[in-house]
């Protein structure tokens, strides 16, 4: 597969919308000149051609522009990941470098918002003119219908994906009353020439149903999209397939609480008995839970997950190894925390515990599940086999099928267990369903750590009937338990660890929500009148 940075583009910001051209080329890729240069047609008149744009797709998803350059992982190479573990309590911060997020200290001027917000509309701006490309392509006959219904179901696959990260840090919970019931701007078409992007401009926010309804709009086309069942054949973890948007769906319908979606979808996942296998895609779990991180580039697990590579990464001021890793060449400023090393649901012995490196300096613990941050090389996760087992355990315990609940839990966690058949839970360990829930939920933040889950787990929760979130968690100062021997397994968490600045934030406070990035409430007179509360 040729890599990621074979195209990077340059990016015109005009108005709300990023205008983006297909531009230069890599020096790896010989003989083309540079895309901004041909006509629409000339630009998808081969199958190379088609190729290197869907690659310039997945390049504005993996890296899009960051104050001038495309070098922090905005918005899936990194920034999902550590934007989402910094707005929950799982982990803590040794520096300022994140503080804003972590603090809830962001403005509409915040840099780590901002970008967030420009580099998804970037991204979704290169899907959609992508997607008329190859269009046009298939219909001129460049392409086979079926390679451009295939290419169309990746695009469709990304773009909701984008939306949806969106909604997690822009709009209240599905469900959750407030904030005008404000969800995105449903920008559906390419937005390149003037005329478009006057257009654009009059397009209001919908509300979260409505961008709800196009996320699985989306992905249900997707779906349909793929004539095979298979992995995609360029590569299985970093290009999508059938597999990875249905495990979006399960995803999705999660949020949405729509537990009966969550379970048809995962149902084509998961057949045959524990620990479970999925007939789309081949995906299993790995005996070990390691796997995936030290294997990133191939293993059964990893559904769907961002390429990085040494020469094309979220770099030393963004990369996840740069951040976490406490190995030679980490920067160690983002750690893990007592919170979740603590707690009693993750035994002493669990293997994924082998995925922390603790300091002596410092005593704390680390997520090693980032070994490279010399060349930050590794794959940005997104959605493993794991979750969507965990996402079938969460949607039939609510439904009522504790069995089904209970078989797809100890599926992913007795994985880890030393003997799984002492340690592994039983229906009488839950005297009620707020019980068997919470062990669902503290599950998914442990085999989810480090990557950028507890956010969006956080958001959807915050209103639940078994286990509210509420809103932003306290947050431990690192300063206040460093050196203090403070993790110790199935321990208390001392109150004199968090910070008097980071305490609870209910989710009605304005900042539960992201706010509209000051640069576009300036440029777009539409978006201007819609700010989400408070900002």
């Amino acid at each position: 597969m040729l890599h990621i940075r074979t195209i990077k583009s340059m990016v015109l910001t005009a108005f709300t919308l990023t205008l983006t051209a297909l531009t230069s080329c890599e020096d790896n890729v010989i003989d083309l000149q540079p895309l901004d240069k041909l006509s629409d047609l000339t630009a998808f008149g081969t199958p190379e051609r088609c190729e290197l744009s869907i690659i310039g797709a997945y390049d504005a998803a993996q890296c899009g522009m960051y104050n001038g350059s495309y070098a922090r992982g905005y918005p899936f190479g990194a920034a999902s990941i550590m934007q989402g573990e910094m707005r929950g309590e799982d982990m803590n911060l040794t520096a300022v470098f994140y503080d804003v997020t972590y603090s809830a200290t962001y403005t509409t001027a915040t840099a780590n918002n901002q970008y967030y917000w420009e580099a998804s509309f970037e991204c979704i701006n290169r899907l959609n003119t992508v997607m008329d490309g190859i269009k046009g392509a298939t219909d001129a006959g460049v392409l086979t219908a079926e390679k451009g219904n295939a290419y169309l179901g990746e695009l469709l696959f990304l773009r909701a994906l984008t939306y949806h990260s969106l909604l997690t840090h822009f709009s209240l919970p599905y469900g959750v009353s407030g904030n005008n019931n404000y969800g995105l701007p449903l920008y559906l078409s390419a937005f390149n020439t003037p005329s478009a992007i006057e257009e654009g401009l009059q397009t209001s926010r919908s509300t979260v149903e409505e961008t709800y309804a196009q996320v699985l709009k989306d992905l249900d086309e997707a779906e349909t999209l793929f004539a095979s069942n298979n992995k995609n054949a360029v590569n299985g973890i970093s290009r999508a397939s059938k597999g990875a948007v249905i495990a979006l769906k399960t995803r999705v319908y999660l949020h949405k609480r729509d537990w009966a979606g969550v379970k048809n979808e995962a149902a084509k996942l998961a057949s045959g008995a524990a620990p479970f296998s999925s007939p789309i895609g081949g995906y299993t779990l790995e005996a070990s839970p390691e796997t995936p991180f030290v294997s990133y580039i191939s293993n059964s697990e990893s559904i769907f997950s961002i390429e990085n590579n040494i020469d094309d990464n979220g770099s030393v001021n963004g990369a996840m190894s740069a951040m976490m890793s406490a190995r030679t060449g980490g920067r160690a400023i983002v750690t893990s925390s007592p919170t979740l090393y603590n707690t009693k649901y993750w035994l002493g012995d669990d293997k994924r515990r082998n995925l922390l490196l603790y300091r002596e300096s410092d005593q704390y613990y680390f997520c090693d599940k980032y070994q490279n941050p010399l060349t930050r090389e590794e794959y940005a996760p997104i959605i493993r086999y794991a979750e969507v087992l965990l996402n079938y355990a969460e949607a039939a315990l609510r439904s009522g099928d504790k069995d089904l609940a209970l078989d797809m839990l100890n599926a992913v966690r007795n994985r880890s267990l030393a003997d799984p058949a002492t340690q592994a839970y039983k229906a009488s360990d839950f005297a009620t369903d707020k019980e068997f829930m919470e062990a669902i939920l503290w599950e998914r933040r442990i085999e989810f750590h480090g990557e950028g889950r507890r956010w969006e787990d956080i958001h959807r929760l915050t209103v639940d009937d078994l286990v509210p979130s509420g809103g932003i968690p306290a947050k431990i100062e690192y300063g206040n338990a460093r050196g203090k021997g403070a993790f110790a397994v199935n321990s208390e968490v001392k109150e004199e660890w968090f910070s008097a600045s980071k305490r609870f934030i209910p989710y009605t406070d304005k900042r539960f929500i992201w706010p509209i990035p000051v640069n576009d409430i300036v440029r777009n007179p539409t978006l201007a009148g819609q700010q989400n509360a408070g900002w």
